[in-house]
């Protein structure tokens, strides 16, 4: 799936300064506390909604949430589980809170979330080569010559 729309950049051209920036979070799967999902009244979870929900529980920057973020996740995981029971009405609701979860590596590029191997390489788009970029003045004098 092709990511829409640029990144952030890392050198914005403005004067602004910068609401936040980057958090760097290593790349490696969360094994720390994390709630459960609860009792599913008298029907058991879809087993989607179990895959699901271990995928998301064991992503990186789960170490970063508090309890609302795992109960929002948990509330989220009742909607995954309306949907893949047949409720395709609840897609799009799914699709924002997905984003608010950071589910996808577009969505962690627009929460400013970029993971870290741990020998501290990220996965932040890499910085262009100045060799590669043609110099203004060089450009100039190719386009007066006519060459």
């Amino acid at each position: 799936m092709a990511i829409t729309g640029r990144p952030p950049s890392a050198n914005p051209r403005n004067r602004n300064p910068k609401a936040y920036d980057w958090t760097t979070v290593e790349a490696a799967p969360f094994d720390g506390e994390s709630p459960d999902l609860p009792p599913n009244g008298r029907k058991k979870w879809h087993p989607e909604t179990v895959a699901w929900w271990d995928a998301v529980r064991q992503m990186p920057h789960c170490r970063l949430w508090t309890d609302t973020d795992w109960r929002f996740a948990i509330e989220t995981a009742v909607l995954v589980d309306a949907f893949w029971c047949g409720e395709a009405n609840r897609a799009a609701e799914l699709r924002l809170r997905a984003a608010k979860l950071g589910l996808t590596h577009e969505d962690r590029l627009k929460l400013r979330i970029r993971y870290a191997a741990p020998d501290g390489d990220t996965d932040a788009p890499p910085a262009p080569d100045a060799a590669a970029v043609t110099r203004l003045d060089e450009r100039r004098r190719r386009l007066s010559s006519g060459a």
